[in-house]
């Protein structure tokens, strides 16, 4: 195989990416070169080739100089580290590094093949923890990954735990229609969303689907209202270049299922569509006016799920964060790890389990009932507390 590192992927071809990223919009090319434009970081790809050329591995690489998000950190993230252990100067972290889903990124012979895919995850991390020596100070984070690719890093690890980050939420779709989803749930999810679909339906909205880079423009002071709603700082105009940055790079991705009333857009959400899911993204709404229509549950769930079906995709994917809402409608959720490679520190795995511990029961007290069934379908859950 040979291993080659870029640092654009202006060379790369966007299907044999698209190829590894499993059907997640988040792994994907659009996304990827999304990121790439980031300026408080630069980046770096590695790229694992088969003899006759093709594309079988892949990684992004981040060089972080400046990171907005504490959600990207590790220094704020994991304050239990040793100092020694935090990055200095400049951070590396591999792959996504927005959005909160990450993958090691290998071809579907790689999943069907342990050895296969333990060999190209074994390249992947040699070249990541290289360019983090070279670049930084050896060590290199892979944040967000579900349990069996955290798992596939372990062995090659530096000798720490993985770290308990978050728990995602996605719905399953079954069947060929939104009343299939409805007729899986129980009694009270089928009864709870009629009534919140009956609300909308009252309030009287005008709705559709818009080419997200069509309306990017349009959708931003929303979306600047719901997080300022929330107590987050978000002004319009940086919500707006946000947009704009996101349509340019994802191109015919994107979605906004949008609701009108009085003439002018009153709520939206952004979601971006692959073969194999939809993921809603953002949501918008004036709070000028009353939300009392349910607006929230029909943009960000039942509109996208009916656009699924359409689609054939197979899952509306939700992300992090407000778990109960999305328990009481069907999502399954499934936890989201930290793992470092490169420089072995040791002496962190007390402070890791029970860092791991306390973020843990956060997470069970917000799933409620469905703590333990997430519990039980964690591959190592256990073993990280």
């Amino acid at each position: 195989m040979n291993i080659d590192v870029v640092k654009s992927l202006d060379g790369v071809d966007r299907d044999a990416w698209d190829a590894l990223s499993g059907g997640s919009f988040y792994a994907g090319h659009a996304w990827t070169r999304y990121q790439e434009a980031d300026p408080g970081s630069s980046v770096r790809y590695v790229l694992v080739r088969e003899g006759d050329g093709q594309l079988v591995a892949g990684v992004p690489v981040y060089l972080v100089d400046s990171e907005a998000s504490a959600m990207y950190d590790p220094a704020r993230l994991f304050p239990d580290l040793p100092q020694q252990s935090r990055a200095m100067g400049r951070t590396v972290l591999a792959g996504n590094r927005r959005g909160y889903a990450n993958r090691i990124l290998t071809d579907a012979g790689a999943d069907a093949d342990p050895e296969r895919k333990r060999h190209l995850t074994g390249q992947l991390v040699d070249a990541v923890n290289r360019i983090a020596a070279e670049e930084a100070d050896g060590h290199a984070w892979w944040l967000y990954l579900g349990d069996a690719d955290a798992e596939a890093l372990l062995s090659f690890g530096a000798g720490s735990p993985p770290r308990l980050l978050a728990a995602d939420c996605a719905i399953a779709l079954p069947g060929t229609s939104f009343e299939d989803y409805l007729q899986s749930g129980s009694s009270n999810m089928r009864r709870q969303i009629r009534k919140d679909r009956d609300a909308f339906r009252a309030a009287g909205y005008t709705c559709s689907e818009i080419p997200f880079s069509a309306c990017w423009d349009e959708i931003s002071p929303l979306i600047a209202s719901h997080q300022q709603h929330h107590g987050e700082r978000a002004g319009t105009d940086f919500i707006r270049a946000l947009m704009r940055g996101q349509a340019e790079a994802t191109a015919d991705a994107g979605v906004v299922h949008a609701c009108r009333k009085d003439g002018g857009m009153v709520g939206c959400t952004l979601t971006y569509v692959t073969p194999h899911e939809v993921s809603s993204r953002a949501y918008g709404f004036d709070y000028r006016r009353p939300a009392v229509a349910a607006e929230y549950f029909e943009l960000l769930y039942y509109r996208p799920m009916e656009a699924a079906y359409r689609a054939g995709a197979s899952r509306l994917h939700l992300g992090i964060g407000t778990l109960q809402p999305k328990i009481r409608r069907g999502a399954e959720v499934s936890l989201l790890w930290g793992v470092r490679t490169g420089v072995a520190d040791g002496g962190d795995s007390g402070t890791a389990r029970a860092r791991n511990a306390v973020r843990w029961q956060q997470l069970a007290d917000d799933m409620g009932g469905a703590a333990e069934r997430t519990a039980s379908a964690s591959r190592f859950l256990a073993d990280a507390l």
